[in-house]
């Protein structure tokens, strides 16, 4: 029997909500099944734009874990919403320059695929970690 860990966002443990988009089948499972093991409770998967702009309308997340290419376009217009509400971003796409997403989105990571679980984690952390403290600073509920 394995113990889920949970995601460390500062200095309490908080079971939050991610949303992947990503229209791999088996790289979604992959992911799903990570973010799940983190104690996370994920939305999606969302294998479309659309999908995923149905999903953050029912249900805004704390972070997204995002392919550039999904099967309906490209990810900008959902990475713009979910920025501008203050989702923690992390893009996991072979099809992207990471310097040109790190220069439209700053505060978020980019995990280059193929990515090892551990390098996905760490940057899911690293930026659940960064707003967390950002909304606590601006004095909002971390």
């Amino acid at each position: 029997m394995t113990v889920a860990r949970k995601i460390d966002i500062g200095s309490e443990c908080k079971c939050c909500k991610v949303l992947i988009a990503e229209d791999e089948a088996i790289v979604a499972l992959d992911l799903q099944m990570m973010i799940e093991d983190l104690g996370a409770r994920v939305l999606g998967p969302c294998a479309t734009m659309r999908a995923a702009m149905t999903q953050i309308a029912q249900d805004l997340p704390d972070a997204a874990v995002l392919d550039v290419m999904l099967a309906d376009g490209e990810v900008y217009e959902l990475a713009d919403r979910l920025r501008d509400a203050g989702v923690a971003l992390v893009f996991h796409s072979g099809h992207a320059d990471p310097a040109e997403l790190l220069e439209r989105y700053p505060e978020a990571s980019v995990c280059p695929k193929p990515a090892y679980p551990s390098e996905i984690e760490a940057k899911l952390e690293g930026v659940l970690h960064a707003h967390s403290q950002t909304g606590m600073q601006a004095g909002l509920p971390g």
